[in-house]
């Protein structure tokens, strides 16, 4: 169950959550996000597993930068504080977590919408991958993306919708396929609201599902100035096989730098 804890968490990293696309040529997004989250174990076999539960505490970045039209380079990195109670028993671990490296390939671009492509792996460069509970994966993991955008109106509101689903086969555990979709509104001066689903399927060898989780979340974006953003959020576990359901609170400052207009910080083009 540990194991399905920490998959969980995985799946909360901040930098997933902010920036989906490429950025322009020059220009760059970057995202300093804590999170506070409980992850209770509702659903183990152990003797005792309603008493399990897994909390943490993090700091997290997210960067993308242009670096030519249609193709941007990122970086994800944590750092958190995990204590994990197990049968009457506390462990602590506290450090960086995985160092997540990415391109993001622009594949389409026309009035249907964005699609993109994005490569990433995640290395466990930074923590002893030995430790309990331990900060990411305890080898390296590569994963590969499908990412679509497009805007629409509401009511006189500029609003847009993201979808991404990925597959990972290149990682130490099962196989895993995730799928994620969003749509955010601008609620009326300098506020968005935001709405996400984040799903994970861990396939077994043999076939069928392993493990499972989908948590849905909401947030409010405050745009200070052209450049910079508020964020603050809450999301939730709301079904899963062999999981914890989580409950995480997230608050988040978005950064846009635009060469040519000095765009607001959003979820960019």
């Amino acid at each position: 169950m540990k194991r399905i804890l920490l998959l969980v968490l995985l799946v909360t990293m901040p930098w997933s959550l902010s920036a989906q696309w490429t950025v322009k040529p020059g220009g760059w997004f970057m995202s300093h996000g804590i999170n506070k989250g409980h992850f209770p174990d509702l659903y183990s076999a152990d003797q005792g597993a309603t008493q399990n539960a897994l909390d943490k505490i993090d700091w997290g970045l997210y960067f993308i930068y242009g670096w030519k039209d249609g193709l941007s380079l990122g970086l994800g990195q944590g750092f958190a504080r995990l204590e994990d109670k197990r049968n009457g028993t506390i462990t602590t671990t506290t450090g960086f977590g995985a160092t997540g490296l990415f391109v993001m390939k622009r594949l389409v671009q026309g009035k249907g919408g964005i699609l993109s492509l994005q490569p990433r792996v995640d290395l466990p460069l930074l923590y002893d991958t030995g430790a309990r509970p331990v900060l990411g994966p305890v080898k390296a993991e590569a994963e590969l993306r499908l990412l679509y955008g497009t805007g629409y109106g509401l009511a006189g509101h500029r609003g847009w919708i993201s979808a991404a689903v990925g597959g990972s086969a290149w990682r130490h555990g099962d196989d895993e396929i995730r799928y994620d979709g969003t749509i955010g509104l601008d609620a009326g001066g300098q506020l968005t609201a935001m709405a996400q689903t984040f799903n994970v399927v861990g396939l077994k060898n043999g076939g069928g599902i392993d493990y499972s989780a989908t948590k849905i979340g909401g947030s409010l974006i405050w745009h200070v100035s052209k450049s910079v953003g508020l964020v603050g959020g809450y999301y939730a576990g709301v079904s899963g096989k062999n999981t914890a359901r989580e409950r995480t609170v997230s608050f988040s400052v978005w950064l846009n730098h635009d060469p040519r207009t000095g765009a607001p910080p959003q979820t960019p083009h």
